[in-house]
């Protein structure tokens, strides 16, 4: 079975015919073409670029909406290694930013034809080509000659010239700025940042709106998320009554009437739940369940839900090995989950004629600050379904959350007698809530070892290996050595090519026997690739094509 799962990867076309109806993605787009500046909150996969590319695809040609503008920041942790390297990283990375939105606007005129001559009359530093052999060699970590003689003076002012002057060229009465991509869960000093920038754009006639994760953004202190900029939410809740309709309609608009007709409405209801609200891994499901040839359809349907429970597993233990001062917060988070699903697992499955699938977690004094980080990593990858918090009475004030459903259904909870089936979790989720939710304090989730170990892992100091005070000591306190991270994307760079999903390991063989490839950095630094692949035994343009690509997801994926 072929189809994209990630919108960034769809033609324009398909972009503007696979967008679902539904409430929440309708009020979305409004919010998103509406003016003020608003952030769009939703775990990877939830349809944030796909809602982006499509508000900007359906304004192109319609002059009754504002002028949209469209850019996307998913490379910026290839700016990563600027930090470690170089003191005015910050300068570079605000220089970029600022040339990637400048790009946008021609990116506008491009997709409409229309010629840019009247912003380079305005000012020189309104170049295309310019900007563009700007952003690509900032992404390599190099281009210091052409940022210092040019890079550097773009402003925030030159931003905001040239989107109205596009405004006023285009007869639009204002302009949105869609920041797609625009906070990842790293690098905290690049998304102050960013984050800086797009607070000053927020001016008269502008409008920008930026996508961001749930929990673990960090904005800076000038940036107030809650209180100045207005939350968007785009993850649906699998309790909204809309669900299953507003899936059902991603599927119908995704799958061929064949593929509609060869899978069980059933399976296809299963599915949609233990998605969790995450299109692409709905459609993940999907694919996996038309590619898969062997076993019956029950033995099938668990076999891809122990692969995505498995999947979304690697993602979030994953968090560990790029935020390495989080280590032991990860490794108790995770244990902190899988207690919860258990639970709730255990207490749902005895009474199958409600729904109990709610954790509410009692306010108190022992959720430390790292706690709540914990909890929001397991937001971040869409582990937890945050819900709005209640009060049962005075000092019991109760947070609340649903834990991931694949995980609920592998755990049991909606087995009938000793087996899983197609209809449990679907008829269940249309049967009333319980009227008592697992209700439990922080403390009683984990144990007193795992507690005592809640605390961040900060790396010694690597010459006499001397314990860090905190993440922000820059010297060594024994020995005044400077202390140095290492580099996100350098980590990602040294990973072997067997870490890559999807390469057997006939292939990695037969590439370590007629190549000199090893890691991730061997493809990605290589002149031409493909051809160095081709050296390996039954390696064709295809398949070393195909192989490029899974390293560039790898990538994508390790600093997204």
């Amino acid at each position: 079975m072929e189809f994209e799962e990630r919108a960034d990867q769809l033609s324009t076309e398909e972009i503007s015919t696979s967008l679902a109806d539904g409430e929440i993605l309708k009020k979305a787009r409004q919010k998103l073409l509406a003016t003020g500046a608003k952030l769009l909150i939703g775990p990877r996969g939830t349809g944030k670029t796909h809602l982006m590319r499509y508000t900007y695809s359906q304004s192109l040609l319609n002059k009754s909406t504002p002028l949209v503008l469209y850019s996307s920041f998913n490379r910026y942790l290839h700016l990563e290694p600027l930090l470690k390297k170089t003191p005015d990283a910050l300068k570079r990375f605000h220089s970029w930013v600022l040339a990637r939105i400048l790009l946008s606007a021609f990116d506008y005129m491009n997709d409409l034809s229309s010629s840019a001559d009247f912003l380079k009359d305005l000012d020189a530093i309104y170049d295309e080509q310019k900007l563009r052999e700007l952003v690509s060699l900032l992404e390599r970590g190099s281009g210091v000659e052409l940022y210092e003689s040019y890079g550097q003076y773009i402003t925030v002012d030159h931003v905001i010239r040239a989107v109205r002057s596009l405004s006023a060229r285009f007869n639009r009465s204002r302009a949105v700025l869609l920041l797609d991509d625009a906070a990842l869960s790293l690098s905290d000093q690049y998304l102050v940042a960013f984050f800086e920038v797009f607070r000053v754009l927020k001016v008269e006639g502008i409008a920008p709106k930026a996508s961001v994760y749930p929990g673990t953004t960090q904005y800076g202190p000038t940036f107030h998320a809650s209180h100045e900029i207005e939350e968007v939410p785009l993850w649906l809740s699998v309790e909204d009554p809309a669900y299953s309709t507003i899936m059902g309609d991603i599927a119908n608009r995704r799958l061929s009437s064949e593929q509609q007709k060869s899978i069980s409405p059933d399976i296809l209801e299963l599915f949609k739940y233990t998605a969790f609200g995450i299109p692409r891994v709905f459609l993940r499901l999907l694919r996996e369940f038309f590619s898969e040839r062997a076993g019956t359809s029950q033995s099938k349907v668990n076999k891809i839900i122990d692969q995505q429970v498995e999947l979304i597993g690697a993602e979030y233990d994953s968090i560990a090995l790029k935020l390495k001062q989080f280590s032991s917060v990860i490794q108790i988070g995770r244990s902190f989950f899988s207690t919860t699903v258990t639970e709730i697992s255990e207490l749902q499955n005895k009474d199958l004629s409600r729904r109990n699938i709610v954790l509410g977690l009692l306010q108190s004094n022992d959720r430390t600050p790292l706690a709540d980080r914990m909890i929001k990593f397991l937001i971040e990858v869409g582990l937890l379904f945050p819900l709005q918090s209640v009060s049962h009475g005075q000092n019991r004030k109760y947070d609340r959350y649903i834990p991931h459903l694949a995980f609920l259904y592998q755990g049991g909870a909606f087995k009938e007698g000793k087996r899983n089936t197609f209809r449990g979790l679907p008829d269940l989720m249309l049967a009333g809530a319980a009227k008592h939710p697992l209700r439990r304090e922080f403390k009683s989730l984990l144990s007193y070892g795992e507690l005592a170990d809640l605390k961040l892992d900060l790396p010694p100091c690597q010459k006499c290996s001397t314990q860090r005070f905190n993440d922000s000591q820059q010297f060594c306190h024994n020995c005044g050595e400077p202390l140095v991270g290492s580099s996100l994307f350098e980590e990602c760079m040294k990973l072997p090519l067997s870490e890559v999903p999807g390469i057997s390991e006939t292939l990695i063989g037969r590439i370590h026997q007629d190549t000199n490839i090893r890691s991730i950095s061997d493809v990605v630094i290589s002149q031409n690739a493909s051809s160095e692949l081709q050296k390996a035994t039954y390696v064709g343009p295809r398949r070393a094509e195909s192989i490029i690509k899974k390293v560039e997801l790898t990538v994508e994926e390790f600093l997204s």
